[in-house]
Order: C-alpha cells, then structure tokens, then sequence
C-alpha cells in the first residue's frame, strides 16, 4: 500500500515490444533506413497525406531517414509499437502504431498514415485490426482510443471498422497546420475486444 491508501499492484504495463505481423495482403514490420526512398516517393513526401498530421510533408529523402532513425533508436525500448505497412511484394505503403499514453492506466492511442494511392482499400483497417489484436493479446492494455479531425471521414471510418466505439467530440484538441481542428475520439476497452474474439 503507498502512502495515498491505495493497493498498487501491478503498475507497469507488460511490454513486449514491435514484432513483426502478418496479416492477409500486408506484412507489419519495423521501419529500416533502406526503406527510406519508397516512403518518401509513396506518403511522407505527399501534402495530403500530411494534412492531418503535426509534421509537414519531407521535402528531401534527407528528412524521411532522420524520422526513420529516430524509430529505429526507439525499438531498443520494449514499449515502442510502431510498424511500417508493406504489401507482400515488399512496398512500403505506410506506417501505423500505438503510443502509449499513460502506462499507469494502461492506455495506447492508435494512430495510422498511408499514401493516397492505397486509400480506400481497406488496407488501414486491415492493418488497425491487426495491431489491436496484437496489443490486447500479448500486452496487458486495457484500453485503446483513436481521434481524427471532424474533416477527416476516411479516418473515422477505420476506427468503426475496427470495432472502436464514438465516444465524443473533443473541440480543438489537436493543431496541425491548418490551425486547431475539432476531433472524433473512439476507443475500444479489453472486454469488448475479448467479446469478438
């Protein structure tokens, strides 16, 4: 018991770090240097796939290895989850993980970007239904949320497909760019996963 009165138990999230996933049409892996020229030509060079995001879009080659070597610092932490998306041919077509946002309530946030070419083809929600299932089945998080821009339906409907559930409209939660945006926050808790599964 610590001084509040309160029983701790255990604290800390089990972490087991960004393993490699296979799903039907991707390969979720993690990012290496030499991926660096196919995601700068295919999303991180690409103004509208960095409307929503809080970096603007790489202007050289340059710019997507120093990101890419900043991940790749990061996997030496067991509580790093981040993963490129390849099709089985090996192109890399974006990039999808979860931060986790407070391991004493056991929390992640899902985030996801893929190059223009490949929207609207289920790839996102292929690649977000494996990534949760991988956390809720090899780490003790308890909880999962996921918030888009009210400008960005594409977004929101990954996370429906997903089995993530509306929570509310959170106003100006998030600044990119083009100024504060109003977001959708869903979310999705281990025993509403459990029942799908």
């Amino acid at each position: 018991m610590n001084k509040l009165g309160f029983v701790r138990g255990n604290i800390h999230m089990k972490h087991v770090g960004t393993n490699t996933i296979e799903t039907t049409r991707l390969t979720l892996r993690r990012l290496e240097l030499i991926d660096a020229e196919m995601m700068f030509s295919n999303w991180t060079s690409d103004d509208q796939v960095t409307r929503f995001l809080r970096w603007d879009a790489h202007k050289t080659i340059d710019d997507t290895k120093n990101m890419i070597q900043q991940w790749v610092n990061n996997y030496q932490c067991d509580s790093t989850y981040y993963w490129g998306m390849y099709l089985k041919d090996g192109e890399i077509i974006g990039s999808i993980g979860i931060t986790i946002i407070s391991e004493f309530d056991f929390k992640g946030e899902l985030g996801y970007k893929i190059g223009n070419r490949w929207w609207n083809q289920g790839y996102s929600s292929e690649a977000a239904r494996a990534v949760i299932d991988y956390m809720f089945r090899n780490t003790d998080i308890e909880r999962i949320d996921a918030f888009s821009s009210v400008e960005n339906p594409a977004s929101r409907k990954v996370m429906e497909k997903v089995g993530m559930h509306y929570e509310g409209l959170l106003r100006h939660y998030y600044k990119t760019r083009d100024g504060f945006h109003d977001c959708t926050l869903y979310g999705i808790i281990r025993n509403e996963w459990e029942q799908t599964y």
